[in-house]
């Protein structure tokens, strides 16, 4: 029953949406954004990041250090937008991945933290 309405719920935010395509460039950059951050964060939270979700945002708008976190919490949130930005790449490249572009997202993941 509830996932029958769940879905009937999707199914309606769905057709809401496809009535407004295409969206407009700055609302598909600012919903990528959104996104990044919450998934950042996130991810993050489960490995247990103490950096709240403004916090991620703020982190990843102006690269400055929050008080109070570590320098490796920094670096996660730093290191997991630029692995994002290097899968998001990669598939926009057709190419298919290698155990060079895994060796590099792992890089990526870990810069400042695993040296």
């Amino acid at each position: 029953m509830l996932e029958s309405r769940l879905l009937e719920r999707l199914d309606t935010k769905k057709s809401q949406l496809d009535e407004l395509r295409p969206l407009p460039l700055a609302a598909v950059n600012r919903l990528k954004e959104q996104i990044l951050v919450e998934w950042i964060y996130n991810s993050n939270a489960i490995e247990g990041s103490t950096i709240t979700l403004h916090e991620t945002k703020l982190i990843l708008e102006t690269g400055l250090t929050i008080g109070g976190k570590s320098l490796r919490e920094h670096f996660e949130v730093i290191n997991h937008r630029d692995a994002i930005e290097y899968v998001e790449a990669l598939t926009n490249s057709n190419e298919l991945p290698t155990p060079f572009h895994i060796r590099q997202i792992h890089k990526l993941v870990l810069t400042q933290i695993d040296n």
